[in-house]
Parts: C-alpha cells; structure tokens; sequence
C-alpha cells in the first residue's frame, strides 16, 4: 500500500461502488452510461494494459526448460554373448580353448537341467538322467552333443555332410545344441 496509495485508493472506492450497486440496485440508474463513461473505461483499460506491458518489459524473461529427449538405448542382441564364447572356443592357446569348451558345454548343460526341472518338476538327478539319455530333445545331434554313452549319436552319413562347412563340428553342434535347449525353454511357455 505504500508504493502506491491513490491506485490503492482508486481501486477500493471502485470495489466499495461495485458492493454498493450490486446490494442496492436502483444506485445504478444515478450513474450515467453514455459515451463519456465508455470513453473513461476505454482510457483506463488503455493506461492499465500499458502499465502491465512496461512491467514486462523491465523483467527477468523466465523460459521453462525442457529436459533432454529421449534416447535410444541399445541392448545387446540376444545371444551374442553366446556367439562370442563359441568364437573364443577356437582361438587362444590350446589349454585356453579346450577351458572355453568345457565351460561352453557346462553352461549349455547347466541351462538344460533348469529348464528340465522347470518344466518337468522333477529333481536336478532326474533331470540329469533326462540329458544323459537324451529323452529331452528328439534332435540326435544336441543329445549326444550333452548327453552321456547312451545318447543318440549321429549317424556318419550326417557327420560327413556336415564336415563340408564353414563351421568346426564344435561350433556346429553347440549351436544346434543353445537352438534344442532354446526350443525346449520356449515349448513351457
């Protein structure tokens, strides 16, 4: 109030006027409408509109701030770890690969015996019985691949036809291995 007391002034008896006709109607008929009230209210609106725009002018400008936008995130496809661990199975030195196979054929075997026992509720014994024998997967190459003496082998005929490849009959037989363990997981679903 004390930065500007006659607009305070002003804008109290203009409330007090409001009040007053709104309560006791018939004050209005003394008030004139013709055109040097409209003018008064145009001039008011004009110097009020101006008040406001140099108050503007003389601001700090605030902008929002928008955040970053939205980024792609790039996973891993999957399975690429896998193809990686079965490249690294041919290079290195001789004890290094030989570590890479054991440990590529007991994670593929590890995988295997959970998802039997998921799926079949039964015991890791049972389940390794189960990949032993073969009983878990009718592709002959993926048994024998993990399972023990009494898995299907693979006939000659097919060893031969494979060996022609591009791929070492390790590589060969641990992928069709991760694709029958891969088939098997999806089939519980």
């Amino acid at each position: 109030m004390k930065d500007r007391p006659l607009i305070t002034v002003v804008g109290i008896l203009a409330i007090g006027g409001g009040l007053a006709v709104v309560f006791a109607p018939e004050l209005a008929g003394y008030l004139s409408t013709g055109a040097i009230f409209v003018k008064l209210v145009g001039v008011l609106t004009l110097v009020q509109g101006l008040r406001v725009v140099q108050a503007r002018r003389h601001r700090d400008l605030l902008q929002a701030k928008t955040g970053d936008p939205e980024t792609n995130v790039t996973l891993p496809t999957p399975g690429t770890e896998f193809d990686e661990r079965l490249l690294q199975v041919h290079s290195g030195p001789r004890k290094e690969r030989f570590r890479a196979r054991k440990k590529l054929r007991a994670t593929l075997e590890t995988s295997l015996v959970e998802a039997i026992v998921q799926r079949e509720g039964c015991s890791k014994d049972e389940a390794r019985t189960q990949l032993e024998t073969g009983e878990w997967t009718d592709d002959a190459e993926a048994a024998a691949f993990l399972g023990g003496p009494s898995a299907p082998r693979r006939s000659w005929r097919e060893w031969v036809r494979q060996s022609f490849g591009g791929q070492t009959s390790f590589q060969r037989r641990a992928r069709r291995t991760a694709d029958a363990v891969t088939e098997y997981v999806e089939e519980t679903r």
